[in-house]
């Protein structure tokens, strides 16, 4: 698992650091210059930022994650941040939450007019405890890749809708739990 985990992040990056040493070439669609002859990318987030409210489900913990992301577009489809969110462990009768925070790193690309694929990896940590009907302590290494889909419900603002995979090797309960999250991001220019 480790290994794999491993793996994960270092394709990943390399991608993204080859992606960055790239020129960004204009297409017809973003082919529009200012009058100083620099490139105006008209569709694109390029050298813009989102930042965005975060809300998670998995449903083999009983758990409803909530927390933020913030992400910075460094080429036209490649994006790099943070996030973190935190939630309760546990039923009513018991107290504890876990609470995590990790780097982003991701990609999206176009799939009609206003709906995009997302996808992209997370690698931080996580930490929590509960007490009450069983104690559980829990923390460590976290690597979430997910895969959604964006909306643009407005000029500046995005309904995301996406699936991810929380991998924690040193977790008995959090290792390869599966998530539905939804998220709405703000584009700031």
């Amino acid at each position: 698992m480790k290994n794999i985990i491993i793996l994960l992040i270092s394709i990943f990056f390399s991608i993204q650091v080859s992606a960055q040493t790239q020129e960004v070439l204009p297409t017809d669609e973003t082919s529009k210059t200012n009058l100083a002859g620099q490139y105006i990318y008209a569709d694109s987030y390029f050298k813009k930022s989102k930042t965005g409210i975060v809300l998670k489900y998995a449903p083999q913990l009983t758990t409803m994650f909530y927390g933020w992301r913030f992400v910075v577009y460094n080429t036209e489809k490649f994006f790099i941040g943070g996030t973190g969110f935190t939630g309760q462990m546990g039923g009513p009768d018991d107290t504890g939450t876990l609470t995590t925070a990790g780097f982003v790193a991701g990609y999206d690309f176009t799939i009609f007019d206003d709906i995009y694929v997302d996808w992209g990896i997370t690698a931080g940590g996580a930490g929590g405890k509960q007490s009450g009907t069983k104690t559980i302590s829990e923390g460590g290494v976290i690597v979430e890749p997910w895969f959604g889909f964006n909306y643009k419900v407005g000029e500046k603002t995005d309904f995301n809708w996406s699936t991810s995979l929380f991998m924690m090797p040193n977790s008995k309960n959090f290792n390869n739990a599966l998530s539905f999250n939804l998220r709405v991001d703000f584009v700031i220019d």
